[in-house]
């Protein structure tokens, strides 16, 4: 095995003090302070609206835009992402972006920086108690570090969230002659909500969950971690299609990340929003399928296997069709717009089939789950 990886790593007591302090003086300082002085009105609008500056600057932008290049955006929603991230104190975009590229390629494996394998208090902050190999150069980076904002804000990350991440806060508190209180609520309650919300996903979404997309890695789909991570807890799809800017596929999950990148290209400050083709999303879900199906027919009466076969096999059938219209529509589109009417309905058979395929799919896990014959 490489040295790299035997080799103890040194401490890194900075990040052990500041990981260790920000909660008691976050939680335990907020609360304290909250019951000496009370709460006003503003102080927790305050903590709201910086937690979702902060913390959708860290989604959208650090891992959608900078990690994953699921969509592209106006340098001047760069700029707001790389100035607002950096008040998060999860490092820059840089190393940010490098360490989750790492952690793509090698989940669950000994050079996954954040391995769930490791424990789940290892993945969730433990790993950030190491130091970092002297010298990086991030070389699986090589589109940020043609980024002049990004390498400027590498320089000056430390700086942004000392001064702009905790002096504006206590600028406004003081505004309302308060600046204790803007500091705890808008600062330090702040910094450690997002912390750890952003660290669940590295713990939770890899322990508690379903799996319908993929059984290869860790990685879980949990809809109550997405209503505290902005969306991110649809990981079970984000690793299996880690380039689309969406992690909650449907129109009710809940990934306000998803809604800001879609107001965004509305808006005309993003473009070329990545996403995985329907089809696609159900082959993947039906080959998931087809493998539980067989684990399981030991358990079913010779009718039943049968009918979970036809019903695979069926959609299996619509998902071609389903594929070969949606090739249809793309050609029709590119011939030309005047050919609506056309364009139109390959669009909806494809739809069409897609549902079948659902259907069919569905059917057959349901079937999966009886053990008695058919009716």
């Amino acid at each position: 095995m490489d040295t790299a990886v035997t080799l103890p790593r040194k401490k890194d007591w900075i990040n052990i003090a500041f990981l260790s302090l920000t909660p008691i003086i976050g939680v335990l300082g907020t609360l304290a302070y909250a019951l000496t002085f009370g709460v006003r009105w503003w102080e927790p609008v305050l903590f709201l609206v910086f937690y979702a500056l902060v913390g959708l600057s860290v989604t959208a932008g650090y891992h959608r835009l900078f990690a994953h290049k699921g969509y592209e955006a106006h340098p001047l929603i760069q700029g707001f992402f790389l100035f607002f991230g950096a008040m998060a104190f999860q490092n820059g975009v840089l190393q940010w972006a490098s360490d989750h590229r790492v952690h793509h390629r090698y989940v669950d494996k000994d050079w996954d920086p954040y391995s769930i394998k490791r424990g789940g208090l290892f993945a969730h902050i433990f790993w950030l108690f190491y130091k970092r190999p002297p010298h990086e150069t991030f070389d699986n980076a090589p589109d940020l570090k043609k980024n002049p904002l990004v390498m400027l804000q590498y320089r000056a990350a430390n700086y942004i969230g000392i001064v702009a991440g905790l002096g504006i806060p206590t600028l406004i508190g003081w505004a309302f002659g308060r600046p204790l209180g803007g500091l705890l609520w808008g600062g330090f309650l702040r910094v450690v909500v997002i912390h750890h919300t952003t660290f669940f996903v590295n713990s939770l979404a890899h322990l508690y969950g379903s799996r319908p997309y993929s059984e290869e890695t860790s990685a879980r789909d949990n809809w109550l971690l997405a209503f505290v991570t902005n969306g991110e807890g649809y990981h079970n799809f984000h690793h299996r299609f880690p380039s689309d800017f969406r992690n909650g596929i449907r129109w009710y999950d809940w990934d306000p990340t998803k809604w800001l990148i879609r107001t965004l290209a509305a808006m005309r400050l993003a473009d070329g929003l990545r996403r995985t083709d329907r089809a696609t999303i159900e082959k993947t879900r039906l080959e998931l399928a087809m493998r539980h199906a067989e684990g399981r027919f030991a358990h079913l009466t010779a009718d039943a296997r049968e009918l979970v076969r036809t019903r695979l096999d069926a959609a299996a059938r619509f998902l071609e069709r389903a594929a070969a219209n949606r090739r249809r529509f793309l050609e029709r589109a590119a011939a030309s717009r005047r050919r609506a009417h056309s364009v139109k309905r390959s669009r909806l058979a494809e739809r069409a089939c897609l549902a079948r395929a659902r259907k069919e799919r569905r059917a057959a896990l349901a079937l999966l789950s009886t053990t008695t014959e058919p009716a």
